[in-house]
């Protein structure tokens, strides 16, 4: 009788995990669909979600920081902090004298982060609402900039990566990072395209299919 029981709630389990996988897959493709034709900032309270353990264990924030060749005293530009996780990894490796610009069209997205590193007395992450379309900063200022799983929500990608180069110091570098479950995930080469649009060549390669990493340059005729 006890292993009647138990092979009952193993069927019982097993089934419940394949509904699940079937409607997360028909959950994914509806905001493949829908983001693929409406391109919208992903609501701050989102952030939290999307900012989980499972993410992080994934897409670890220390290794997306050191693939990105930080030094002390770098001024970086973050686009799309979300919650902050990876904001603080970069933070941490430009210091001292170093600074993260961490930018959102959202205020509340950038409110939030002001209150996580107030309460954390982090002095050199600030946050800023700003548009990815016309950065406020200098030509040839910035010695990083980085995005994770935030530029293909933007309508014009090109048009963001183009003022990337604008901003970017001769010798800067431009990380991307994408993770499959995003439902707005563009595959490599996609990246690589809207790169070498904007007047980028690839350097490096990072990950997999399902999590990757890129760091572009300028082009020689555009440094």
């Amino acid at each position: 009788m006890m292993i009647d029981l138990w092979l009952l709630f193993k069927w019982i389990f097993l089934v419940t995990m394949i509904i699940f996988l079937i409607f997360f897959v028909f959950v994914m493709i509806i905001l493949r669909i829908i983001r693929r034709y409406h391109k919208f900032p992903i609501p701050a309270f989102a952030t939290r979600l999307i900012d989980n353990p499972w993410r992080r264990f994934i897409q670890k924030p220390k290794v997306i920081a050191e693939r990105m060749h930080l030094e002390a005293g770098m001024i970086v530009v973050e686009i799309g902090p979300g919650k902050g996780s990876y904001t603080k990894a970069v933070a941490k490796k430009v210091i001292p004298n170093g600074k993260v610009y961490a930018l959102d069209i959202q205020e509340s997205v950038i409110e939030s982060l002001k209150k996580r590193i107030e309460k954390e007395e982090i002095s050199n992450i600030i946050p800023i609402v700003g548009d990815a379309y016309n950065f406020p900063f200098e030509d040839k200022s910035i010695d990083r900039v980085f995005a994770n799983t935030c530029l293909p929500e933007i309508p014009d990608p090109i048009r963001v990566l183009r003022d990337c180069n604008r901003i970017l110091k001769p010798d800067g570098l431009v990380s991307l990072c994408e993770i499959l479950p995003d439902p707005d995930y563009p595959r490599r080469k996609t990246e690589i395209r809207w790169a070498e649009e904007s007047g980028f060549e690839i350097k490096e390669k990072f990950g997999n299919f399902f999590s990757y990493q890129l760091n572009f340059t300028k082009k020689s005729n555009n440094k």
